[in-house]
C-alpha cells in the first residue's frame, strides 16, 4: 500500500492570474534605500538608490512602477531602518513583508559573491520571491496594516527595561573586578559572598577616617560611584516593570494567569508574537523552536523516525516557554504528570523537558488566540 505523503499545502507563488508581477526588496540605511526590482523567474531588472525621505519614498514608488505591477515589496528590517519606508509603502496599499538581515547572507557570501547596497537588495527580493509566506512588516496578520500603537509601547518599554539590565549588569561586572582587587585586610571585612550588592552595601559602611594607598583609595571611590548607579538602575527597573504591567493589563491579555508566566515574560511573549494569527498552532512551534527537527534517515517500514533539538527560532520565546516549564515542574500537576510520561517512555530528563515546552507551546497559542477573539468580540460592545 502506498504511503500517503502529505504536501506543503496552498502555493502562494507569485506567477498567479489573481496575484502577478514583480518584487521589489529594499536594503535600507539611515538615510538612503537600494531598491531591487525582481521579475516572477528571479531575473534582476534593475537596481537604483533613493534618499530616506517623503520625495525619495515617492521617486521610488515611481521607479518601481515603471517595471509593471508590483506584487510584494521585501523591506529588510522593516520595524528598524526601513520603518520609514515600509509604513509609506503600507499607506499606499502594497503587501509589505519584513525580511530578517540574518536570512539575505548566507547563500551569495558564502560563494564569496562579497557584499554591497546593491547585491543586496538582489538578495532581499529574491529571497522575498522564492519565500512567500514572509512575515508581514510590524508583525502583523489579516488585513490589519501598519504599526499598532498598543504593541509599540509595549516593545519600548520591553526594550528600556532589557536597556537597564544590560547597563545594570556591566556595573555588577566592573564592581566585581575592583572589588576582588581590594587589599586583603580589607576585603576580608566585606561578607563572605559571591554577590556583589551586600559587599558594596558593606562597603559604603567602611571607616572613611582611615588612609588608603591612592590606588586603593580611588577604587574605594568608583565602587561607591557604582553602588550609587546600581541603586538608581534598581529603582528604574522597578519602575519600568510597574509600566508594563499596566500595558499588559491593558492589552487584555491573560497570559498571566497561566502558571510560570511573570508580567515581564508576558510582556514579552506580547512583544516578540505580535499578532498570533500570522501563524498556525504548528508554526507557532516552529517559530519558538519548542518543535523539534526531523533528523532522520533511511527511513522504512519499522524504522525508527527521529528528531533533534531545533537550536533556531525565537530564542526569546524559547526562553520563555523554558522558564515557565521549570517553574511548572516545581507546583503544577499536570505538568509533572506529562513530565513523568514522557520519562516512563524512555525519554531523558531533556527531552521529556522539551516535550513539555512543546505542549506549553500550544498552552500560550491558544490562550494569545482566545484574548485576541474575546477583544474582537467586545469592541462592537464598546462602540455601540
Amino acid at each position: 500500500m502506498a504511503s500517503r505523503r502529505r504536501g506543503p499545502g496552498p502555493s502562494s507563488v507569485l506567477i498567479t492570474p489573481d496575484c502577478a508581477g514583480n518584487v521589489v526588496g529594499v536594503d535600507p540605511h539611515k538615510r538612503t534605500v537600494s531598491a531591487s526590482v525582481a521579475d516572477p523567474r528571479g531575473g534582476i531588472v534593475a537596481t537604483e538608490h533613493f534618499r530616506v525621505s517623503g520625495d525619495g519614498h515617492r521617486a521610488l514608488e515611481v521607479w518601481a512602477g515603471q517595471f509593471g505591477p508590483i506584487a510584494r515589496w521585501g523591506v529588510e528590517g522593516a520595524s528598524s531602518w526601513g520603518r520609514h519606508t515600509a509604513i509609506f509603502l503600507i499607506a499606499r496599499g502594497y503587501d509589505v513583508r519584513d525580511v530578517c538581515a540574518n536570512r539575505t547572507p548566507r547563500s551569495d557570501r558564502a560563494r564569496q559573491r562579497g557584499k554591497s547596497d546593491q547585491l543586496d537588495s538582489e538578495r532581499i527580493a529574491r529571497e522575498t520571491l522564492a519565500h512567500p509566506l514572509l512575515p508581514k512588516a510590524f508583525k502583523r496578520a489579516g488585513q490589519d496594516r501598519g504599526p499598532d500603537e498598543h504593541h509599540e509601547l509595549l516593545a519600548l518599554r520591553h526594550n528600556q527595561r532589557r536597556s537597564i539590565l544590560t547597563s545594570r549588569q556591566h556595573l555588577i561586572n566592573e564592581a566585581e573586578h575592583l572589588l576582588s582587587s581590594l587589599p586583603l585586610e580589607l576585603s576580608e571585612q566585606l561578607p563572605d559572598s559571591t554577590a556583589v550588592r551586600p559587599r558594596l552595601t558593606a562597603l559604603a559602611h567602611r571607616n572613611r577616617r582611615r588612609r588608603y594607598d591612592r590606588p586603593t583609595a580611588l577604587r574605594l571611590t568608583l565602587l561607591d560611584d557604582y553602588r550609587t548607579q546600581i541603586a538608581r538602575l534598581d529603582d528604574e527597573d522597578q519602575q519600568v516593570t510597574r509600566e508594563l504591567a499596566v500595558l499588559v493589563r491593558a492589552s487584555g491579555s491573560t497570559l498571566g494567569a497561566l502558571c510560570g508566566l511573570s508580567t515581564v515574560l508576558v510582556s514579552e511573549l506580547l512583544v516578540e508574537v505580535g499578532d498570533p494569527r500570522r501563524f498556525t498552532i504548528g508554526g507557532f512551534a516552529r517559530f519558538n523552536a519548542s518543535a523539534p527537527l526531523a533528523a532522520s534517515t533511511a527511513e522504512g517500514p519499522g524504522e525508527p523516525v527521529r528528531h533533534r533539538y531545533n537550536p533556531g527560532g525565537n530564542r526569546r520565546v524559547n526562553r520563555a516557554l523554558h522558564l515557565m516549564a521549570v517553574t511548572q515542574l516545581r507546583c503544577e500537576p499536570r505538568a509533572q504528570a506529562l513530565y513523568e510520561n514522557a520519562r516512563a517512555r524512555g525519554h531523558t530528563k531533556k527531552e521529556a523537558r522539551r516535550i513539555l515546552k512543546r505542549h506549553l507551546s500550544d498552552v500560550v497559542y491558544r490562550r494569545m488566540i482566545r484574548d485576541l477573539a474575546e477583544r474582537a468580540a467586545d469592541r462592537p460592545l464598546l462602540a455601540a
